[in-house]
């Protein structure tokens, strides 16, 4: 995981309004939805209560075919909600099996989500993967088998034992005004207040991973969904967009293992061949590279040229007039500028290139003594210049093609280099 810093920070705490959009989006559409359902068609509103299993299983195939055993454990937990609050719990009278099974749910929702965030992917159709589905098989078995007492169990105890876990599940735990007005028990309520803060703290902390985004629009809307149980299409309607929610993180987070560089957060080669199949008649290419890397790397360690590398990526990501960064590979970056010749696009260049020189780099060992006379020997502390060439091509008629404007421009860096380094050339 990237190392957490201010500017970090501050770059996550830019992203976070786009890595909220989608979540966003589904709770709209799903309160938006749920408000006019008169006014939707009788056709189609039938087909509702179908919706969120057609979505969950679109997932729990991606999920299953790339091993995301969280996107199918979530998807299961969701289907299973919207069976017991569209059949069983749909009316959740006190003292009912409903009104436990309800109540039960309530609580393990948020919880079930909240461990499988923490626990790490290991597959599905693999040891850890069966453990874990044993693990959530036995306690929905448990809750069924709860919810059902009144048919396994001699009448009275199987009444007296609902009775009790309702009435632990249902503990007042605030003033009533203190909470808005919902049929949602307070212990549920406390622990999706906690878990929705848990969601929010890691989307900062991991750089806003599509994951986890995605988990926290399908809480709040599978929080909604419980909110409206005894309306089975606005039940229907949220644990759609509780599913819909995670499936388009599941689609996200493909998308940025296959078009974004992990270690660097900048869109990868594969995208900046997509990138050069839309531009134009106009347009200029620039590689960069980071002077002496290998050198650096040897000196100091490859975990040391990591941190160099996203801090320059960092930077990249601020260029200005309108270019697009890229990771080509190694230490080995590229800016696209759509409809920009070399020479315009050259200012901004030099403006970056001055940025990262005059930015330094200060290591920092892993293993810091905590004498600072020692730390200076280990090299820990040690403020370094990072400076960086850059070379830039701009469509022609003699480079006609990405590829050749490419070629080019990595033939400028080469120049560059060769005239001393910490230079733009074309």
């Amino acid at each position: 995981m990237t190392a957490i810093t201010a500017d970090a920070l501050g770059r996550t705490a830019l992203r976070m309004p786009k890595a909220l959009l989608w979540p966003a989006f589904f709770l709209a559409l799903g309160w938006a939805t749920a408000l006019y359902t008169e006014e939707v068609p009788k056709v189609i509103r039938g087909l509702l209560i179908y919706l969120p299993y057609a979505i969950a299983l679109v997932g729990a195939v991606i999920g299953w075919r790339f091993n995301r055993s969280r996107l199918v454990f979530s998807l299961i937990a969701v289907s299973l909600g919207h069976w017991m609050l569209t059949g069983p719990a749909s009316s959740i009278k006190s003292g009912t099996s409903g009104e436990l099974g309800y109540l039960t749910f309530a609580l393990l929702f948020p919880i079930g989500l909240l461990v499988l965030s923490l626990l790490k992917e290991r597959g599905l159709l693999t040891r850890h993967g069966m453990i874990r589905a044993a693990i959530f098989a036995s306690l929905a078995a448990m809750v069924l088998a709860l919810a059902a007492a009144d048919h396994w169990l001699a009448k009275g105890l199987a009444t007296d034992i609902q009775r009790a876990a309702a009435k632990l599940l249902s503990t007042p735990m605030v003033p009533n005004r203190w909470i808005p007005r919902t049929v949602i028990p307070e212990p549920a309520i406390a622990v999706f207040i906690l878990v929705t803060a848990y969601f929010f703290v890691r989307l900062i902390l991991l750089g806003n991973p599509p994951t986890e985004s995605g988990a926290l629009g399908g809480l709040l809307a599978g929080g909604m969904a419980l909110h409206f149980v005894g309306d089975v299409e606005a039940v229907s309607v949220f644990f759609t967009a509780s599913a819909g929610s995670m499936l388009m993180a599941a689609i996200q987070d493909s998308y940025r293992l296959a078009f974004v560089d992990e270690l660097t957060g900048l869109p990868a080669r594969r995208a900046l061949m997509m990138e050069t199949m839309t531009l134009g008649p106009r347009y200029s290419i620039a590689m960069l590279d980071v002077d002496h890397f290998k050198k650096f790397n040897d000196t100091y360690g490859h975990d040391i040229g990591d941190q160099v590398l996203r801090m320059v990526a960092s930077r990249m990501e601020r260029v200005s007039g309108g270019g697009k960064p890229f990771r080509y590979g190694g230490e080995e970056f590229t800016v696209v500028f759509p409809g920009k010749t070399a020479d315009e696009a050259l200012p901004h260049l030099d403006t970056l290139r001055q940025n990262i020189a005059d930015s330094g780099f200060v290591i920092r060992s892993k293993d810091r003594p905590k004498k600072k006379t020692a730390q200076k020997k280990n090299g820990g502390g040690k403020k370094v210049s990072v400076t960086i060439s850059i070379g830039v091509s701009e469509r022609s008629d003699k480079h006609s093609t990405p590829e050749a404007v490419t070629k080019a421009a990595d033939e400028a860096l080469y120049r560059a280099k060769g005239a001393g380094r910490n230079r733009c050339s074309k």
